[in-house]
């Protein structure tokens, strides 16, 4: 089983037999001894990749729950954080990535040096289960879900814009004066229905309808819509310091500033945790801590 979930997360028999180096045949011939004795077809094989089929994909879930179950129970003698090993792939916003995760991630390494990391930094939605990510982490109010959420942090928000654009367009004083102005809107999915600005008064959330031009569905672009003068954005705090600090960027509205952001990590409802994946959730709350993204019940 553990050949054969490490087949899915390669993508194809050759990286899956380098990372757990045995002879690429032997790697093909177990995957296919285990399909025999299930009477099913796993993995769909071409020349270049092999993916999971319908079955595959249930499998590989069953696989990971036995294989995470295995190693908690070897890890209860287990004590020293250099014997957590295994691999572990996150997702997460690109510039949480960045600007946050990748700057400090040395740390982690020291402490959990068996433990291989795939991150993947991307703003857009993904299944967990079918692309065989152990967890996401996203800045967003969270609704309903089948997965488990653990809130880790807040994140401050702000609306900003370009020094350039607001010598062109006036700098907004009010919510009220957004009918001037444009926004760089932001959608995870194309096309988006609408531009809102999002702000709160005297306590309370408010919402005004904005005009646009560009829209994006990634933070980097998202960022660089603003630099270049599109319009203003809103974006964490930490997203824009080092460009508020130059100058390139200009905070307008602050004492409207919109509700600081939940940060998040989910995960599939599996009976058993594994430690490599306690150990980062664990490495990254207390990262966001250190940095000063508290959650008011942390």
């Amino acid at each position: 089983m553990h050949v054969y979930v490490r087949v899915v997360e390669s993508g194809n028999f050759t990286r899956a037999a380098e990372a757990l180096g045995l002879p690429r045949s032997t790697v093909s011939a177990t995957v296919q001894a285990l399909e025999d004795r299930l009477g099913v077809q796993l993995l769909q094989r071409t020349t270049r990749v092999v993916r999971p089929t319908q079955e595959g994909l249930q499998f590989v879930e069953t696989a990971r729950e036995l294989i995470d179950a295995m190693a908690m129970a070897e890890g209860q003698f287990r004590h020293r954080p250099e014997e957590i090993s295994g691999r572990l792939r996150i997702d997460m916003p690109s510039r949480m990535a960045r600007c946050l995760v990748i700057p400090h991630l040395e740390t982690f390494r020291e402490r959990f040096p068996a433990v291989t990391l795939d991150l993947s930094a991307t703003d857009r939605m993904v299944d967990l289960v079918s692309e065989g990510i152990d967890a996401v982490v996203r800045m967003a109010e969270l609704g309903d879900s089948e997965l488990i959420c653990r809130k880790i942090g807040v994140v401050p928000m702000l609306t900003c814009a370009s020094a350039g654009y607001l010598a062109r367009h006036g700098r907004p004083e009010h919510p009220r004066d957004l009918g001037a102005h444009l926004l760089v809107n932001y959608a995870l999915r194309m096309p988006a229905t609408s531009a809102e600005w999002d702000g709160t008064e005297n306590g309370r959330p408010i919402a005004v309808p904005m005009q646009s031009h560009l829209c994006v569905d990634n933070a980097e672009s998202y960022v660089a819509g603003a630099l270049a003068g599109h319009g203003l954005i809103q974006v964490p705090a930490h997203d824009v310091n080092g460009d508020l600090a130059a100058g390139r960027l200009v905070e307008v509205l602050a004492g409207f500033r919109p509700a600081p952001v939940p940060i998040s990590i989910l995960y599939p409802r599996r009976r058993y945790l594994a430690p490599r994946l306690r150990v980062f959730m664990e490495w990254i709350a207390d990262l966001l801590r250190s940095e000063g993204f508290v959650a008011p019940e942390a």
